[in-house]
């Protein structure tokens, strides 16, 4: 494997570390379909989940998890960030289950893993080729033109394509907002606990979701400042 550049200590290569990233956030989509494939298809499930109380309560459950990566992300452990990577995944699946149907959550969460697929796949290939923002920039390239050519493809309607865009778009732009704080945490997690590139990747995923969480909380924010902006007049 080519790397384009070096992270200290020089066991981690950042292309090495960028392609497993993917993959874990690629596999967290394809257990987000899988979850919610469950939840529509069996029978028992179903009668207990779709109700619409329980939408409330994964948003809430999605809510206090953000909230605790946010505030204890530093101190996890590789098994503890794997069980809160699954964690997020899981109840994001089971969110779509309850909002979309099975074909509409597959195809949002499809697209945007195929795009972190062929990203992994670009990376590996391409090497020292690719600088970090030109990486960054053909990730969001190849997702947009997934979601034009499946949408196109399925003949869906504005929902299916907005669905699919915000996916896309936000993962993207989180992931691209991400890289380098992922490889310095990778170069300290390194330093601190000799670990190998997999529990880089995996801390390296869960940063994806930790600042997509920083993202929700600052949109809240700004939401609440704009409402007491207005009351105020």
């Amino acid at each position: 494997m080519k790397p384009f550049g070096w992270l200290s200590p020089p066991q981690i290569k950042p292309t090495e570390l960028i392609v497993n990233i993917c993959l874990w956030l690629a596999a967290g989509m394809v257990l987000g379909i899988g979850v919610a494939w469950l939840a529509l298809r069996l029978p028992v499930v179903r009668e207990w989940f779709i109700p619409g109380p329980v939408i409330v309560i994964l948003m809430v459950a999605l809510f206090v998890s953000g909230l605790i990566l946010h505030c204890l992300f530093a101190r996890f452990s590789t098994p503890v960030a794997l069980f809160w990577l699954i964690l997020m995944n899981v109840l994001t699946g089971l969110l779509f289950a309850c909002i979309f149907s099975l074909a509409g959550t597959a195809l949002a969460l499809g697209v945007t893993g195929a795009m972190f697929a062929i990203s992994a796949v670009v990376a590996h290939y391409a090497g020292s080729n690719i600088s970090g923002g030109g990486y960054s920039l053909l990730m969001l390239l190849v997702g947009l033109s997934l979601t034009a050519l499946v949408n196109l493809g399925l003949h869906n309607g504005p929902l299916e394509w907005i669905g699919c865009l915000v996916m896309v778009l936000l993962f993207g732009l989180t992931t691209a907002g991400s890289r380098s704080r992922i490889q310095i945490s990778a170069r300290e997690l390194y330093m601190k606990e000799f670990t190998t590139v997999q529990a880089c990747a995996i801390h390296g995923a869960l940063r994806v979701w930790l600042n997509m969480a920083n993202l929700v909380f600052e949109l809240l924010r700004l939401a609440t400042w704009v409402i007491d902006a207005i009351r105020s007049r």
